[in-house]
């Protein structure tokens, strides 16, 4: 009997695809620093209810695969803009002095769209059985990111993954990848702003969700069972709010039905984008707030919680994300 797998000793490397479902041939793979990876593959049995004489079944066979779960990850400007690219869009990128800012924004074709797709590769260590040692998952999409922010700790992601095939390899698809490290950002030196300073609030909680509304019915005939594409929808923005309950700012906000705004700084040292001074901006720039009032559910001191939605006004809808990184180019 060999050693049991210690989750502390696997690695997670991906790569962008350039046709779903297809590793490139030479390909450039990242490693991916993560807190919890439930990434799994699955496959139904279909069962043959044929009747003949006898109450058992026939064997099943068979059905159609899946590739599903989340990765969380503690966002780092070493790796978030792999992340971004897939949640996203792949960014518009500007190098000064060293210095390279990425812009993350949407579209729904071009250079700066979605990718097609990514692949994800799980080295489970030397000790395990070598024919099986690399678990690798291909035509991976983000469905939707979770991003939340606490007053300490740091800026956790939650990526929910959807994919098409899944397979096992005794080689792994890159033999050096990327290794760019993991400094993550401390929440401690957030900035939230709302409406551009005219809201101000003291927050004490703040989670919001990117989904890319992913069409996952495309099982196709002959394709092994097997997705035979995953074609995102309209993003949809959402989120909460959680604030001390001071004055009627955020009460105020929820019952006027106006728009507002958002923007998240998260920084390492100065933030000019230097090694150990990077920077992550992110820009929701149209939203309004539900209705929400506050309740007493004891002596303490009060919080009142808004949930939110973004929304385009002319054009396309102009949430952003930008990561100033002496990383010139995201994986």
């Amino acid at each position: 009997m060999g050693k049991q797998v210690r989750g502390a000793n696997v690695r997670l490397i991906g790569l962008t695809e350039a046709t779903y479902g297809t590793p490139s041939g030479t390909p450039t793979a990242l490693i991916l620093p993560f807190v919890q990876n439930n990434l799994k593959s699955d496959q139904t049995r279909d069962q043959d209810e044929t009747i003949s004489g006898y109450r058992g079944m026939s064997r099943s066979i068979a059905g159609n695969r899946s590739v599903a779960g989340t990765v969380q990850i503690n966002a780092a400007p070493q790796t978030i803009g792999y992340w971004l690219k897939h949640i996203l869009g792949a960014p518009s990128s500007t190098t000064t002095t060293g210095v390279t800012t990425h812009v993350f924004g949407v579209a729904f074709d071009g250079a700066t769209a979605l990718p097609p797709g990514m692949t994800l590769e799980e080295d489970m260590g030397a000790d395990f059985t070598a024919a099986s040692r690399y678990v690798r998952y291909s035509g991976v999409r983000v469905a939707q990111a979770q991003f939340s922010l606490s007053p300490s700790g740091f800026l956790q992601v939650t990526s929910t993954l959807a994919g098409s095939a899944y397979s096992k390899s005794s080689t792994p698809i890159d033999a050096t990848p990327n290794d760019t490290g993991h400094a993550a950002f401390s929440t401690l030196t957030a900035a939230l702003v709302f409406g551009a300073g005219s809201l101000v609030l003291d927050p004490t909680k703040l989670d919001f969700t990117f989904s890319n509304n992913l069409d996952e019915d495309t099982y196709v005939i002959g394709g092994n069972g097997a997705r035979g594409d995953l074609p995102e929808g309209m993003l949809a923005v959402s989120g909460t709010v959680e604030a001390l309950l001071k004055d009627d700012a955020l009460l105020a906000a929820a019952l006027s039905d106006t728009d507002t705004s958002l923007l998240l700084t998260l920084q390492n040292g100065t933030g000019a984008g230097t090694d150990g001074n990077e920077q992550l901006q992110i820009n929701i720039p149209a939203l309004v707030f539900g209705v929400s009032t506050p309740t007493v559910p004891g002596p303490k001191g009060l919080r009142l919680t808004a949930p939110f939605t973004a929304h385009r006004t002319s054009g396309e809808i102009g949430v952003t994300a930008t990561l100033k990184t002496p990383i010139a180019t995201i994986e």
